[in-house]
């Protein structure tokens, strides 16, 4: 996709001076204490990066207003862990910023978390995290972690996202609701009647206004 920029892992190096091939390191299973670490999660640091192209693509794309001193939790209704911002960095944009269509269609809030990552957030719902995991097993690449944010950002931003409440729970994806992809969310009830409010509330996710159709 030509919004990506070319980025990469740093190199890190194991105890025996190798490198350590983060993003392709398991032919086969993991070993099972890889699934509770993450010996150098500062590599997910290029997801900021990846993160900040993606929002200057789609506001050179779209008509959308840019915002910054924003609660990137307002109006979401509980679910999982709460994505905390990164702290101020000289010289780069801010922790939290929400594009807002200038016409019809759901915002989408992009939060640079302090794990490193990126959460993106949009409706009552609908979240995509890069990385999704973050621990050694999972070795995820950055090709991963792109498509993860991209895939969420283009489904707001071209009106095919959707959420709704089903018997199961919570469910929500991008692209027709029997064919698409589908995230579930398993809510108590009580959980499960602030999402219905949440959703009910939220914007339509109808298509963003283009740059050229703004005029």
């Amino acid at each position: 996709m030509d919004w990506r920029p070319d980025v990469a892992f740093a190199e890190f190096r194991d105890e025996a001076g190798a490198v350590i091939p983060y993003g392709k390191r398991w032919d086969m299973s993991p070993p099972d204490d890889t699934y509770s670490r993450s010996v150098h999660p500062e590599r997910f640091e290029v997801a900021w990066t990846l993160a900040r192209a993606l929002v200057d693509h789609l506001v050179a794309e779209y008509d959308v207003d840019v915002i910054t001193d924003v609660d990137p939790h307002e109006g979401r209704a509980p679910r999982g862990h709460a994505p905390t911002p990164r702290a101020p960095i000289d010289g780069v944009p801010p922790a939290v910023r929400r594009l807002v269509p200038r016409g019809e269609g759901a915002p989408l809030t992009v939060v640079e978390t302090d794990s490193p990552g990126v959460v993106m957030l949009a409706g009552a719902t609908l979240e995509a995290r890069a990385p999704v995991c973050g621990c050694d097993a999972c070795d995820e690449n950055v090709e991963e972690m792109a498509d993860s944010l991209e895939e969420l950002a283009f489904g707001i931003a071209g009106g095919t996202a959707w959420e709704a409440i089903e018997r199961r729970g919570v469910a929500g994806g991008i692209g027709a609701r029997d064919t698409g992809s589908r995230s579930w969310s398993r809510l108590g009830w009580s959980d499960r009647r602030a999402a219905r409010a949440a959703i009910k509330k939220a914007p339509a996710m109808a298509p963003w206004p283009t740059r050229t159709s703004a005029g």
